[in-house]
């Protein structure tokens, strides 16, 4: 009887043993795929998917299609320059739209158009327009809310007001008057970066159209956060949840149907992080269920939204919103990374990258699966009571073949943000004491490039 105990024991410890080592070599192989550099500012490697990646979803809703109507309670001021109310203002998408002709007047720049093409020359700057895009030093960028045109004349949004004329929009929520003004932010010239090395990501978390981003001053901060990382040269993700709800306060703000100064406030900051250098991805729909609020709760789990069409549902309405706002988008992020493997199969359908790990015990590494999606894992975490230093530490000395992958809350930096707007001026004070700050100047003391997402392809 010991006898056979002692057999039963020597078999179970082998095993045991046996299962460890296994995983341990796979485990090892999985760690060393991270093992991804740029060379001469580009990125090859067989571990990572191909460029022939076709979502199978079509849109419901297209920002063509969105309605637009005339808008009569809100002043712009264009510098030291004050319309009274009777400036025409139009509606769509939750972008304003102003004259063209009456923005070129306040800031005395010549306006000519010939056929379809609309050309300004002006404050050291010589613009061609189109319906969809502009032309700018032999560059062509695509407009944020493209170019309406309504009774003879042509209204552009206050978003490509602000990306083609250099200027900053501060709304005041209370007055209901936008101010477009000079920013020294504009008159940065970019930092350069690596173009050889070892490669870093950074997403800003939770993203939401409620709490702190419903306020105009953070709003207005907030834009000093794409300026400070513009400037530095740095790429960076956004996880924008599409719908802020908060049951418990009576509060469903759905951007398709709530039509606000707050929420044009709120898509007028997403394009402006666009425009500097900011790359959107979806972090699920609201983020929540229940009477949880947004940001806060699960919203695809086993035991959330846990059948296909349920799972189908929270996804197609986050690209719908996206896709009737005009806001592109380039990854996806369940809430929590609590989707199971079955709801992220159905999102590998309409997304190529998957901006979490693909499984818990693959924390650290990217993995490439058979259908050429892509999962990004953030290992290095994300930043708790303040404390970055364990970031940085990282950042300093890498393990070796760990991508360095972080998230961070950005409304942690707006306490260390302030701004002065008076006449035609903005200015802001942004300390160098931020968690964000600390992580910028350690990635190019460090010579890591930043990236997006989409450049993790194999060319």
């Amino acid at each position: 009887m010991k006898q056979k105990v002692k057999r039963i024991l020597k078999f179970s410890i082998i095993s045991i043993i046996s299962i460890v080592a296994l995983y341990g070599i796979v485990f090892y192989f999985n760690f060393f795929q991270s093992t991804v550099v740029l060379k001469d500012n580009k990125i090859s490697s067989s571990l990572l998917p191909t460029s022939d990646f076709t979502s199978k979803y079509v849109s419901k809703l297209n920002f063509q299609d969105m309605d637009i109507t005339n808008i009569d309670d809100v002043r712009i001021n264009i510098l030291d320059k004050h319309f009274s109310n009777e400036l025409p203002i139009l509606l769509k998408a939750q972008r304003y739209y102003i004259p063209l002709e009456i923005v070129c007047k306040a800031l005395d720049v010549s306006l000519n158009s010939i056929q379809d093409t609309v050309k300004i020359e002006g404050r050291n700057r010589s613009i061609s327009l189109t319906e969809k895009e502009y032309t700018s030093s032999g560059t062509t960028y695509n407009l944020r809310g493209n170019l309406i045109k309504k009774d003879t004349q042509t209204f552009i949004s206050i978003s490509d007001i602000e990306q083609i004329f250099g200027l900053t929009a501060v709304f005041n929520f209370k007055s209901k008057e936008i101010s477009l003004l000079n920013s020294d932010s504009h008159l940065i010239e970019k930092s350069p970066t690596s173009t050889d090395g070892n490669i870093a990501l950074i997403r800003l978390e939770d993203f939401e159209s409620g709490d702190a981003l419903s306020s105009d001053e953070n709003q207005t901060k907030m834009k000093a956060v794409g300026d400070f990382l513009f400037s530095q040269g740095i790429k960076y993700h956004v996880a924008w949840i599409s719908r802020f709800t908060a049951p418990n306060e009576n509060i469903d703000n759905n951007l398709l149907t709530n039509n606000s100064i707050q929420n044009v406030g709120f898509i007028n900051l997403l394009d402006y992080l666009i425009n500097r250098n900011a790359m959107i991805g979806l972090h699920g729909y609201t983020h929540q269920s229940g009477d949880d609020k947004s940001a806060l709760g699960l919203e695809l789990s086993s035991k959330v939204n846990n059948s296909e069409q349920d799972t189908r549902r929270v996804i197609e309405s986050a690209i719908d919103t996206s896709t009737a706002l005009n806001i592109p988008f380039s990854f996806f992020e369940s809430p929590h990374y609590k989707a199971t493997n079955t709801q992220l199969d159905i999102a590998e359908e309409y997304f190529q990258f998957i901006y979490e790990p693909m499984h818990p015990l693959l924390y650290h590494t990217l993995q490439k699966t058979k259908n050429n999606n892509l999962y990004i894992p953030t290992p290095l975490g994300y930043v708790t009571n303040s404390d970055y230093q364990p970031i940085v530490n990282y950042l300093e000395k890498p393990l070796p073949n760990r991508i360095a992958s972080l998230f961070y809350h950005p409304t942690m930096e707006l306490d260390f943000i302030q701004f002065n707007s008076t006449n035609s001026n903005l200015t802001f004070s942004y300390s160098e004491d931020s968690p964000l700050q600390h992580f910028v100047k350690t990635l190019k003391e460090k010579d890591y490039a930043t990236i997006h997402v989409t450049e993790l392809i194999n060319k």
